[in-house]
């Protein structure tokens, strides 16, 4: 996709410091290449949540593995490439506007393939690309109805209520309609717990178990 330049974090923090240091990617890089890694299914499903904690934590290797690979690929093209896993920008937004999928009640992206079992990373580029555009296969009217994720959700981080622009906390940009998270009562039931929750993916109707799905 075209990168939206509002997708972008303004600032960096460094916590042993305490200091921010300001992003800035090179104008030049106008394009950025959304990609998702599905995690397992039945990882994912597991509900004592320690071997879905393992999904995200393998995700998240194979993120950091192939985002460097694609960069490394772009840059022996003579171009310039910055892959990035959750930092530097929205990676959520950044996927909806290359066409992965929508955005879910439970603030993750859903798409038609895994559902919201997917871990997200970009690659910001001055690559020339024809961009895709987002995509509508009915998510919204069925996080409109179904609210299961904002049911069960152990922390009740996930919004009930009908879509808002309005922030929920410090964490939330205004002025986008969405269901906001509170995200700060969801990491800290993560920290609670010591492990990962896995339990809004787990409830999503969207989450289907897929041809290409992994067994353990």
């Amino acid at each position: 996709c075209k990168l939206n330049k509002l997708r972008l974090y303004a600032y960096s923090y460094n916590r042993e410091t305490g200091t921010q240091t300001p992003i800035k990617i090179p104008e030049e890089c106008e394009y950025a290449i959304a990609m998702a890694i599905e995690m397992d299914y039945r990882m994912i499903m597991d509900t004592s949540l320690v071997r879905s904690s393992a999904a995200t934590g393998l995700g998240y290797s194979e993120m950091a593995f192939i985002a460097s690979l694609l960069a490394q690929y772009i840059r022996n093209l003579g171009y310039r490439a910055i892959p990035c896993g959750n930092d530097t920008g929205l990676s959520v937004p950044i996927a909806i506007d290359a066409g992965l999928g929508e955005l879910g009640r439970h603030g993750l992206l859903i798409t038609p393939e895994f559902g919201p079992r997917v871990r997200l990373f970009k690659v910001f580029t001055d690559l020339p690309l024809k961009p895709d555009k987002p995509i509508d296969f009915g998510v919204q009217g069925v996080c409109e109805k179904c609210r299961a994720c904002a049911a069960l959700c152990p922390s009740q981080a996930i919004s009930k209520e009908k879509k808002t622009t309005k922030a929920r906390n410090i964490s939330n940009n205004p002025g986008v309609l969405k269901w906001p998270l509170d995200a700060e009562k969801c990491f800290r039931y993560w920290c609670e717990q010591g492990v990962d929750c896995s339990i809004c993916i787990q409830v999503c109707p969207f989450n289907m178990a897929s041809a290409t799905s992994k067994t353990p």
